[in-house]
């Protein structure tokens, strides 16, 4: 399978630089989004520790990544925008954590599968999605990074790409940590293959074998109601992993139109799925901000941008009152999910600018939930080459 099939190359503006909007066009749920990421941008870069970490120590690598995405969507890049030192620091951060481990490697004279792998002592909880979000989070900083640490970058890229190309195990996913084993899962896999997606943009090679077998993972994760189960061995489906799984075949060059070896079909199904399960995601919330994240970008690419304001896909809603009920139709998916999920997240900011996850089992505090939140909302900006069409 060609690698341009698969990974084709996004279109759009640059890094850091926001989509031009007609102020005079713009309706007030846009006007009340752009607001609510910058005051959630303000309150997650008060976060950072004076080492470039976010986050109070738990999953610090991962929660690290998503801020530094998530202020880099909001319009600052490095050292730029109202942001800067902070995408600067964070970025720096990441990239010290491969570095380190390269220099230890080189030190004993041979480099190791697992030497591109983004670890930070003490962090048991980010393991391979935190890689995932790693690599996604610095292919998106290279944008407005200067040359010298844009070589770096690409160098640290080059090593996290090689440790996930080596670490998928024979079903074609990935599991929690750098090794091919028979330890894999849905979210996992999404993770990573959408770091690779991001790594090929900036410029790094990626094998287009490694994402066929990705995609075939996808494929065998989908059950007959549509959802996508949390593993091939496990029967468990639920909104988020269906809408992450939706996100990646979109993402990796898969469309819901047509039907390439079947992945229309296993789109247009998913579609279906999270139309009918919306209702009760927002009553029970269960993985809310992370499901709503994937479903954004799933709906985004899916068809954002097609209804008549030429950009934010309300197709002439009047800006968010219409009564938003979702249609049968699984090609179609953005205009009604933002009108409703949109409305939900503006009116669960708190004042500081921050949101809270009251189904926090896992104890990652409100930096979680609010980069989830800030990136959902930012999806249909395109600042970031990853999130455009």
């Amino acid at each position: 399978m060609p690698l341009l099939v698969v990974l084709g190359g996004a279109r759009g503006a640059g890094a850091g630089d926001p989509v031009d909007r007609d102020a005079t066009r713009e309706d007030p749920l846009d006007v009340e989004r752009r607001a609510s990421i910058r005051r959630g941008c303000a309150w997650i870069a008060s976060q950072m520790n004076p080492d470039g970490n976010f986050g109070e120590g738990r999953a610090s690598v991962a929660i690290t990544s998503l801020s530094t995405l998530a202020l880099l969507a909001g319009g600052s890049g490095v050292g730029r925008g109202p942001h800067g030192e902070a995408v600067a620091k964070g970025t720096r951060f990441l990239v010290n954590l491969v570095e380190e481990r390269m220099k230890a490697a080189g030190a004993k004279g041979r480099t190791h599968d697992d030497t591109g792998y983004f670890f930070r002592d003490g962090d048991v909880d980010s393991r391979m999605h935190g890689h995932g979000y790693a690599m996604l989070a610095l292919a998106s900083a290279m944008g407005s990074a200067d040359e010298d640490l844009t070589t770096r970058i690409r160098k640290v890229l080059r090593q996290a790409v090689r440790c996930a190309e080596t670490s998928q195990t024979p079903t074609g996913g990935w599991g929690y940590n750098p090794t091919p084993s028979q330890d894999h899962e849905g979210s996992v896999t999404v993770t990573v293959a959408q770091g690779l997606r991001a790594a090929h943009d900036a410029g790094v090679k990626v094998s287009s074998t490694i994402i066929a077998n990705g995609l075939r993972y996808l494929r065998q994760s989908q059950k007959p109601d549509g959802s996508f189960k949390y593993s091939i061995q496990q029967d468990r489906s639920t909104y988020a992993l269906t809408a992450a799984a939706v996100s990646s075949f979109l993402l990796l060059g898969r469309y819901a139109k047509d039907d390439v070896e079947g992945d229309g079909q296993r789109i247009r199904d998913g579609v279906r799925y999270l139309k009918r399960s919306l209702h009760d995601v927002m009553v029970r919330r269960e993985w809310y901000y992370y499901g709503h994240f994937y479903a954004a970008w799933a709906a985004w690419q899916l068809d954002g941008g097609s209804g008549t304001d030429g950009g934010s896909g309300t197709e002439g809603d009047g800006g968010g009152t219409r009564d938003a009920r979702l249609d049968d139709d699984p090609t179609r998916l953005w205009g009604s999910w933002r009108t409703q999920v949109f409305r939900a997240l503006l009116d669960e900011q708190r004042l500081d600018g921050s949101w809270h996850d009251e189904n926090d089992t896992f104890h990652f505090h409100d930096l979680l939930p609010t980069a989830f939140a800030v990136l959902t909302l930012a999806i249909p900006d395109e600042v970031l080459p990853i999130f455009q069409r």
